[in-house]
């Protein structure tokens, strides 16, 4: 016979047949936090094991690595990895009163499946160069102006190239190309981008006496997409390593004197399409080792009609 005790619950999960402890606890009305719906892609369904450990299951190759990234003692499972197969005593670690909220939010929700899904991306980040000096000196009406303004032709040239913008901070922005040519998508956007702001230069210029100028970076790989916020704020973002390297690349190009620089994972899916500027290796801010980043110019087909 299988049989599970919870705690803090004091459940006892008693199921026909071998299956995960998430599985088991689940049915059983514990309600185990799985943000991930149960890959492996994060912790929330962590379990301490208090007893009988010798009756559940091996780690597989996924809570292995999940263990190891985290150190994870042997005593500590992930429930949607871990099979029962006798009598165990677990623990479940993330049971907060507002974990035990959104547990709730996505059982009642069962179409969702968990709060978020995994899929490749190629995220796009910019922000205008010197603004601060420009924002004090402007009244903040005008501000809002000469953002709107960009906001809108970028906007534009973002959606031309089968993009959209995810989110806004201050002056900078992230947007996200998924499918099939994303990262390309992303490359023509950002040069788009440049071209518009150089539109929208030539009229903030003589009005404000200063240009106005973007910095865009952009990286490809797999990211996290769900829902976040609270009650009727929630809405789809994107979550992920792969926001914060794009981030940070676009951070880079002042330091580099470039205007566009993409990671080697875009460069890789566009090289053929794309005329290349300066190589910059230059490590990344919270990340470790140096990074090789590319300057983009134009691109291939642009050139060859110039």
């Amino acid at each position: 016979m299988i049989r599970i005790r919870c705690l803090p619950d004091d459940v006892d999960a008693t199921p026909a047949g071998e299956t995960t402890l998430l599985d088991a606890l689940l049915a059983a009305g514990v309600p185990l936090a799985h943000a991930c719906g149960g890959h492996a892609r994060c912790t929330t369904c962590r379990v301490r094991v208090e007893d009988g450990a010798e009756c559940l299951g091996p780690r597989t190759d996924d809570e292995r690595a999940m263990a190891e990234r985290l150190r994870f003692d042997d005593a500590t499972r992930l429930a949607c990895q871990a099979t029962c197969g006798g009598t165990s005593v677990v623990r479940r670690l993330v049971l907060d009163k507002r974990d035990e909220q959104l547990a709730s939010r996505l059982a009642s929700d069962p179409s969702r499946g968990s709060v978020g899904r995994e899929e490749d991306c190629t995220i796009l980040f910019a922000d205008v160069a010197n603004f601060t000096p420009l924002s004090e000196r402007l009244p903040p009406y005008d501000v809002i102006h000469l953002l709107n303004r960009y906001f809108l032709q970028v906007g534009d040239a973002i959606e031309r190239c089968g993009g959209y913008i995810d989110n806004y901070m201050g002056d900078g922005l992230m947007a996200v190309f998924k499918g099939d040519g994303c990262a390309l998508a992303a490359v023509r956007a950002g040069l788009a981008m440049l071209e518009e702001t150089a539109d929208v230069s030539e009229y903030a210029e003589p009005l404000y006496g200063a240009p106005f100028r973007i910095r865009v970076g952009i990286h490809h790989g797999t990211v996290v997409i769900g829902d976040m916020g609270a009650c009727h704020k929630r809405r789809e973002t994107v979550i992920g390593d792969v926001v914060n390297v794009a981030s940070r690349i676009e951070a880079a190009n002042k330091p580099a004197g470039t205007r566009l620089l993409v990671s080697d994972a875009v460069l890789a899916l566009v090289r053929d399409d794309v005329v290349t500027g300066r190589i910059v290796d230059t490590p990344l801010k919270g990340k470790t080792g140096a990074h090789t980043l590319v300057e983009i110019v134009r691109l291939a087909d642009a050139a060859a009609s110039a």
